[in-house]
């Protein structure tokens, strides 16, 4: 049949066609428009015109379905994605309704259910309100029946490739699962990536349903493609010795296998070096030979030097204002330095390190330092300063310092004439700290142990010495929003002429890190005249419940004990109370109400012996 259309006749229906469209400018600007219904079944609120938008209420019961097969009905159905639209109308709810029956039967085939039956009711309870209801049957669920799976290509025989086949999520005689089959499938082709088939790709993928006997039959064949190796790592910096930036790809090698996790693993080790602000790498596929791919590695230097101004209060110190110099590259062989200037009433400090990467950068260094420090308290002063040499070596969570020490102290003990000694020292430093992964910045699961041994002969020194001091603390999570932070310290020195041993080697308790309720440095043996020298040994323990009440908001309650002795532990003080803290992204600000619970002789606790303290924490 031969059709003939005259310009006529176009204009005619061109003309036809603007006045039917007309009417549909006016409808809701979706992309689901409801559809014309004949006059005979218009509404009485579609003659009078459709109610403003906010006036309409929607209300959607579904029932006979629950937990991920309702979010995903209601994740389907328009009616629910609509129901707040500032456009709703009677005529638009209506039209949602006719595709609502077909939209809920279409959520439930990804787990499986292909013969689901659902009653559905749309009821007008007044002039604006509507209710939808639907009645869920999801009925017998597929199970698969037959299962097909393959590797092909060069990697097919490949036994790790074979045994995540065998290891697929979907089994035959499982139920059928969109989501499950779907991850199976993302998982295998991520593996191939990683094993060295970056093109390894799904060639046939099919899920044959059979709705009448509720069976499927599952086909997955990939093809692993060419398995392809790094060829060389080349880079592309002039800022640091090349072969010392090697230094940090000792993971991964030429010849290694080519995978996004060996490419991101030498990303990650160049970012942590902290040379460089910008590290993009780039395979060359075009210049692969022989299935290897050489790597370029371009290498944006990061700023030399950082400087920070902090001011800031401490219970322990007071008001104290601290500067800080970074210098993060000094030479081509990656040296570093770094200063800071601590300045209080009670504590003073000015201190600098020097630090040179050694054999595995990322492990090993060797870090020299100088501290120059005055503390001034009720009962002591002292002046002096520590130049030492140390060995760092990091391993898995282990950092172990092995360090020699020279120390210059003049200190004055109450009424009694000042002392001037010095010590050459040998020490070893063991520290580890765990954490729970992604609980950051509220830390429910997590401990820290710091361990310090060190000492001096007498014959280079002032007189003998051995020191030790470990400290431990441990999070743990209680109830819902709960922790318990349990923490505890034990030190103890063996010394020679104990008048010669210098205040910055001798134990104290009290402060906002020890026994609170208690001043800093407060709690310890003391001289005939009452003033507190500090001990040889020291004990203290705490017990506290942090309860989460906001986001980054703690309330705390907690009970702490010890003190600081020379041979026996013959008086312990408690302290209690009960404070506040504010989970910054950096550490911990805390505020704490403490009362003495004892004093010495007995004394009874009063009001006005609340101590107030206040400082900042972070996880050793």
């Amino acid at each position: 049949m031969k059709i003939t259309v005259t310009k006529k006749a176009c204009a005619g229906v061109l003309l036809g066609m603007l006045a039917w469209t007309l009417p549909l400018w006016a409808a809701p600007s979706s992309a689901d428009q409801p559809e014309p219904e004949s006059a005979g079944s218009a509404s009485p609120e579609a003659k009078k015109g459709t109610s403003p938008a906010s006036d309409v209420k929607l209300d959607i019961v579904i029932s006979g379905i629950e937990g991920k097969l309702l979010d995903n009905a209601r994740a389907y159905l328009g009616l629910e994605q609509k129901k707040n639209d500032p456009l709703l109308s009677a005529l638009w709810i209506r039209h949602l309704y006719k595709k609502a029956v077909e939209q809920i039967q279409k959520s439930l085939q990804p787990f499986g259910y292909y013969n689901a039956k659902v009653q559905a009711s749309l009821e007008q309870l007044g002039e604006n309100s509507w209710l939808a209801r639907f009645q869920v049957d999801p009925g017998p669920r597929t199970r698969v029946t037959e299962l097909d799976l393959q590797w092909l290509g060069e990697g097919a025989a490949d036994k790790g490739l074979q045994q995540a086949l065998q290891n697929f999520p979907l089994k035959k005689g499982d139920y059928l699962d969109d989501a499950v089959y779907e991850k199976g499938k993302s998982a295998l082709i991520a593996l191939a990536e990683e094993t060295g088939y970056p093109d390894a790709q799904a060639v046939k993928a099919q899920v044959v349903v059979d709705p009448r006997n509720n069976t499927a039959r599952v086909v997955l064949h990939l093809d692993t493609g060419k398995k392809y190796y790094i060829d060389s790592i080349r880079l592309h910096q002039d800022v640091l010795n090349e072969d010392f930036v090697r230094r940090y790809l000792v993971d991964v090698k030429p010849g290694d296998v080519y995978s996004q996790d060996n490419l991101l693993e030498i990303q990650h080790a160049l970012i942590e070096a902290g040379y460089f602000s910008l590290v993009g790498i780039k395979p060359r596929f075009d210049e692969t030979h022989e299935n290897r791919v050489p790597v370029d590695v371009r290498l944006e230097p990061g700023k030399r030097q950082l400087y920070s101004v902090g001011l800031g209060f401490d219970t322990d110190i007071g008001v104290n204002l601290s500067l800080r110099w970074n210098h993060r590259r000094l030479n081509r062989m990656g040296h570093k330095a770094d200063a800071q200037l601590k300045l209080s009433m009670n504590n003073s400090y000015v201190l600098g390190n020097y630090w040179i990467p050694i054999r595995d950068p990322r492990t090993t260094k060797l870090g020299f330092s100088a501290r120059l420090e005055r503390e001034v308290l009720d009962d002591s002063e002292s002046n002096f300063i520590d130049v030492d040499a140390g060995y760092y070596w990091e391993k898995g969570d282990w950092l172990t310092r092995y360090y020699t020490e020279f120390k210059y102290e003049k200190f004055t003990l109450g009424d009694q004439p000042a002392q001037t000694t010095h010590f050459l020292s040998l020490g070893a430093t063991l520290q580890r700290t765990w954490r729970a992964p992604d609980k950051l910045p509220y830390l429910r699961k997590a401990w820290a142990m710091f361990g310090d041994i060190k000492g001096a002969p007498s014959g280079i020194s002032s007189t003998y010495y051995l020191r030790a001091h470990l400290k431990a603390r441990a999070y743990l999570p209680i109830f819902s929003k709960g922790r318990l932070v349990l923490r505890g310290e034990y030190g103890t020195a063996t010394v020679g002429d104990f008048d010669l041993y210098p205040t910055s080697l001798r134990f104290y308790a009290g402060g906002d890190n020890s026994v609170r309720g208690y001043d800093w440095k407060t709690l310890g043996p003391k001289d005939a005249q009452g003033n507190v020298v500090g001990g040889r040994q020291v004990l203290t323990a705490s017990v506290e419940y942090d309860h989460q009440i906001a986001a980054q908001w703690l309330a705390a309650g907690f009970v702490d004990a010890g003190n600081a002795y020379d041979d026996a532990l013959d008086h312990v003080f408690f302290g209690a109370g009960f404070g506040a803290r504010w989970l910054s992204p950096v550490g911990t600000v805390r505020l704490d109400l403490a009362w003495p619970f004892n004093k010495e002789n007995d004394e009874q606790t009063q009001f006005s012996d609340l101590r107030v303290h206040f400082g900042f924490e972070v996880l050793m």
